[in-house]
């Protein structure tokens, strides 16, 4: 008798149970496949690491960053190659960057002991993983606030009702279809 028809009655008897195990096998692997993290998503927020370093190595023998701008990052070579396209700085995720005072890379003044990164054009799921990207502990000292801007300005700051560091929940409701996101770092 052939190993086929030996098995044909088990499968019969248990056709169900097979069927539940093939549907948790598949519903297991989708999941382990949207869950492994994006390279570049990962890549995006390692590079919100690397200029809150070079901006505080750069700045850390004046009293303030007075002149930071996108501008002077690059001519300082604050701004790692892999992250310039021409003059313009880009992410992983081929968004634009801005440094500076605000969302909008205005320059730095006299006295400012605060700077700003601010991702441009960020998706909602894009948004809501970088919101919610776990940065090391030595990085996260660092950073005063967190604003998310779309149509409506959500910032979140430690101690406050909208605290960091922000849950994935709160990114959800804060991201819209069009983002910035702005940290703003302690020099």
């Amino acid at each position: 008798m052939n190993f086929g028809k030996k098995m044909m009655p088990i499968f019969q008897k248990n056709s169900k149970i097979l069927l539940i195990l093939g549907l948790i096998l598949i519903i297991g692997l989708g999941l382990a496949f949207r869950l492994k993290p994006d390279k570049k998503m990962t890549n995006s927020g390692q590079q919100v690491a690397i200029l809150i370093e070079n901006v505080r190595n750069f700045y850390k023998n004046k009293p303030s960053a007075w002149g930071l701008n996108s501008f002077s990052a690059v001519e300082n070579k604050i701004v790692p190659q892999n992250m310039l396209l021409g003059r313009q700085i880009k992410n992983s995720l081929g968004k634009d960057v801005l440094l500076g005072s605000d969302y909008l890379g205005n320059t730095v003044m006299p006295g400012g002991r605060l700077f700003a990164i601010t991702y441009k054009n960020l998706s909602h799921e894009e948004c809501v993983d970088l919101a919610t990207f776990p940065f090391a502990e030595k990085v996260i000292i660092t950073i005063d606030n967190m604003q998310i801007i779309n149509d409506k300005v959500s910032t979140f700051s430690w101690g406050s009702e909208n605290a960091l560091p922000i849950s994935k929940n709160a990114a959800l409701k804060a991201c819209g279809e069009n983002n910035d996101i702005l940290w703003n770092i302690y020099l």
